[in-house]
């Protein structure tokens, strides 16, 4: 009797921690690794990063393209889009959309709603997790789905202000 107890004791830690399981951000390069094969070695994350000043990573995994932003070594944003040459087109269907969810909820909840900025970017469909993270589509053309952990906001705050300054240094004094 005591083993079954301490049997489900133990499945039940495991069940409710949410960092096991299918959560993908906050994992480390290894993880990653671990989990979608070695990073390509491509100049497409230099030269468009998924987030400037982090480090970042391209994987291709079953006919998907994933590129992911690493900060103090954790994932902090992750973009899923399709290959080129992926049957179906590279549009993201509501399924697949779901299961990238599913997995990236981290023990939280996502609830989706409609985006309009007119001023910033449009996401035809955008999710926000109870666990802070959010999610959204890029483009009209559903071809990538980015989900991002609450790290990414503060790290884009800290990124912005030095530029701000070193803009306002650079207007002349007419």
């Amino acid at each position: 009797m005591k083993q079954l107890y301490l049997a489900l004791v133990i499945i039940a830690a495991i069940a409710l921690n949410p960092t096991y399981g299918l959560a993908r951000l906050d994992e480390t390069e290894a993880q990653c690794e671990q989990r979608y094969g070695k990073p390509q070695d491509s100049l497409s994350d230099k030269s468009f990063p998924v987030l400037s000043g982090a480090v970042n990573r391209i994987y291709q995994y079953q006919g998907w393209c994933i590129s992911i932003a690493f900060l103090d070594g954790k994932a902090a944003i992750i973009s899923y889009s399709k290959s080129a040459k992926a049957p179906g087109g590279v549009a993201i269907r509501n399924d697949e959309a779901k299961a990238i969810l599913d997995a990236e909820g981290n023990g939280g909840e996502w609830k989706g709603s409609r985006s309009f900025n007119l001023f910033g970017p449009v996401h035809p469909k955008k999710w926000s997790n109870t666990n802070g993270s959010i999610a959204y589509l890029v483009g009209i053309t559903r071809a990538a789905l980015v989900v991002e952990s609450p790290k990414v906001e503060e790290f884009k705050k800290t990124q912005a202000k030095p530029t701000e300054e070193q803009q306002k240094e650079n207007i002349p004094k007419f």
